[in-house]
């Protein structure tokens, strides 16, 4: 969680800092037209594996893992405050598990256990957009489809080497989530993302036994930059 501060805390300052030093033109939903746009995006996660064994009782505490994310989108305006957004995005999750004791407490040496998995996915974002009018707060929600690009797993303990190894056949190709967030958009063209990813099904692939159902869970943040395409008239009554 240190880390995600530092995080949280040098993109803010990079805002800040952009929103103060910068000037130029920046998409707005007017009365009259509204416009489509493109956005590029880079941030942070914090993300986590929720699980349940097979009786349906909650697994091992897990930690959370920080890791990084990137996304293109493309906003395809309804109206003046409502906007379709998709686009194409990269993911890093999973979640850390870990745990250790003094050898004081059983008569011999301290011992530990940790263990990591890794997993990077190909999102695909079909979001709806609502614009609060000339305050640049933006809110969105919608279904996230998500591809398996690789999984790994790495686990260290007292008394044996490290081992890490390929796991990619214990999940399953394809993830969808749910997606609830904001956004604030400044003058600047910059916009400040936050969303909550909440995995919808078992990610477990059904050949393998003993893990029970797993989801994916993850916090996100990330600053873009938002670009004006072409205006589409919205038609006004007389």
């Amino acid at each position: 969680m240190k880390k995600l501060a530092k995080v949280l805390m040098t993109t803010s300052t990079l805002v800040f800092l952009s929103s103060c030093c910068s000037s130029g033109g920046v998409m707005r939903w007017t009365k009259k037209e509204c416009r489509y746009a493109a956005e590029f995006a880079a941030g942070a996660n914090s993300s986590n594996l929720s699980s349940q064994d097979e009786l349906g009782y909650g697994g091992e505490d897990n930690s959370a893992r920080l890791g990084a994310q990137i996304s293109v989108k493309t906003f395809l305006p309804l109206n003046e405050n409502l906007s379709v957004a998709t686009g194409l995005g990269y993911s890093a999750k999973g979640s850390e598990t870990g745990y250790g004791g003094s050898g004081d407490e059983f008569g011999g040496e301290d011992f530990f256990f940790e263990e990591k998995t890794r997993l990077s996915y190909m999102e695909f974002p079909v979001l709806a957009e609502y614009h609060f009018k000339n305050s640049g707060f933006n809110a969105f929600g919608g279904l996230q489809p998500a591809l398996l690009l690789s999984a790994e797993r790495e686990t260290e303990q007292t008394g044996f080497e490290s081992q890490s190894g390929d796991v990619k056949d214990q999940f399953k190709n394809l993830d969808v989530s749910a997606v609830l967030g904001v956004s604030y958009q400044f003058t600047n063209g910059l916009r400040l993302n936050a969303s909550y990813d909440h995995g919808l099904n078992n990610i477990v692939a059904d050949n393998v036994q003993g893990l029970g159902e797993t989801r994916n869970r993850s916090f996100k943040i990330s600053l873009g930059y938002l670009f004006s395409l072409p205006t589409k008239r919205v038609p006004q009554n007389d």
